[in-house]
């Protein structure tokens, strides 16, 4: 009877342990979701249509011109496909504008709000939501 009480003891102490990393892994914890940011005349260097979440790679200048390399990282495809974005919605060299909030320990890495590009046209990822 000991060995099955110390079985189950185990067991539950494994599930707790793996189902922990799983929720903080889909909190915004990472992002500073009150103080967005615009990355204006970003020119996309990559885009990643990959499972748990899209990438966005872009270089922009910051103040004084100097081109800092960034990743914008985006909620899931299936979400993002039913708000109108594809794997072919940027292609390396589109200049866009993207709204997306900050890292808060200050890494070149974001949650994407949203993209305009050049024609006007806006994608958003808010309204995957």
């Amino acid at each position: 009877m000991k060995m099955k009480a110390l079985t189950f003891i185990a067991l539950i102490v494994g599930v707790l342990a793996i189902c922990g990393p799983v929720f903080a892994h889909h909190g915004g914890a990472a992002y500073d979701m009150s103080k967005p940011l615009v990355l204006k005349d970003a020119v996309v260097t990559q885009f990643s249509w990959i499972n748990p979440h899209p990438l966005i790679k872009v270089d922009a200048k910051d103040d004084k011109g100097n081109v800092e390399h960034w990743v914008a990282e985006t909620t899931n495809p299936a979400m993002l496909n039913r708000v109108g974005w594809s794997r072919e919605t940027l292609k390396p060299g589109d200049q866009v504008i993207l709204w997306v909030n900050p890292n808060k320990v200050g890494a070149k890495i974001t949650f994407l709000q949203k993209v305009v590009f050049t024609d006007g046209k806006e994608l958003s990822t808010a309204k995957a939501f």
